[in-house]
């Protein structure tokens, strides 16, 4: 079980590290933001993660897990407080750290810290309008171990797609386009208010909008920035929907939220009510972003 105990908007990255912590985990420094991330938390053991598609493993410093026995590093470990930062992570890593965590058995304590841009890349696109250049490559949309539907359970029944709008809108009309209403009969997108900056909500609508014919479509309007806002929706919407797979394509405290949304509820999963969820790996752009904004930290708790 997880709980997001306490939300808080912090001055400065290092502030943050006021408490002891027993380890810090963190991706790679690709902009200004997890640069500056990096350089100023100062816990160690500190360990760079990265997740390999291929083979559904997740290293840690040197040493490679299979997701289904990543638990094994925090049982072996002596470990009860850890500092995350979510920033340089991607979804599927923050989501099978935190599994693992919860299924290590043990009482964590679990500080997540997030970064804010001040301005994404972006150019303008071939119809005039700026578009948010963010990643140099993506992947097809594929159903996340440990995470999946059982497709076979009832398969005349279609999922409702929950899906988090961020500024890539072409990842949205990849699953659309892809899926041609095979597996997906509403589509719930969620649209984070406010934007990082003002007006950056518009841009992500405008971009999205020819999609929302494609499928029968309601559009929801969320707090980006709280994860216990995103967690608690979607369990309004569970309650409403007995089968959903949710994509996280926007801010990365919604991806918390997410998280603690599929942990604590994937073991509910039965044959007439069904959780899920799907991403695509982006590979995200080298400088996609430059300076800080508004810094978050949440602090979850994770016990049986």
């Amino acid at each position: 079980m997880i709980t997001i105990n306490r939300i808080r908007q912090i001055p400065t990255i290092d502030s943050c590290c006021t408490e002891e912590y027993d380890v810090f985990f963190c991706g790679k420094a690709i902009d200004e933001r997890t640069n500056n991330v990096l350089n100023q938390i100062k816990v160690t053991p500190n360990y760079a993660i990265t997740f390999d598609k291929t083979n559904y493993s997740i290293t840690i410093g040197s040493t490679q897990y299979k997701i289904f026995r990543l638990k094994e590093f925090f049982i072996s470990s002596d470990i009860s407080r850890v500092l995350i930062d979510s920033t340089s992570l991607g979804f599927p890593e923050l989501l099978y750290l935190l599994d693992a965590m919860n299924k290590s058995g043990k009482h964590l304590y679990c500080t997540i810290i997030y970064v804010e841009p001040k301005e994404y890349a972006k150019e303008v696109s071939k119809d005039g309008d700026d578009e948010f250049v963010l990643s140099d490559k993506r992947y097809p949309f594929i159903a996340l171990p440990a995470f999946a539907l059982d497709n076979q359970s009832n398969s005349d029944d279609k999922a409702t797609l929950v899906s988090f709008l961020g500024f890539e809108n072409s990842r949205l009309g990849h699953i659309l386009e892809h899926d041609d209403g095979a597996s997906y009969k509403q589509l719930l997108a969620h649209l984070a208010i406010p934007a990082y900056k003002a007006g950056w909500e518009n841009i992500s609508l405008k971009r999205h909008m020819k999609y929302f014919n494609m499928l029968n479509s309601e559009l929801i309007t969320y707090p980006g920035s709280n994860p216990y806002a995103v967690n608690e929706l979607l369990n309004d919407i569970i309650s409403e929907h007995n089968k959903i797979v949710i994509t996280s394509l926007g801010t990365k405290p919604t991806a918390i939220g997410i998280c603690v949304f599929l942990i604590n509820n994937i073991s509910k999963n039965n044959v007439d009510n069904q959780i899920g969820a799907i991403y695509d790996f982006p590979e995200k752009s080298a400088n996609r972003s430059k300076g800080i904004g508004q810094i978050y930290s949440y602090e979850l708790e994770i016990y049986n």
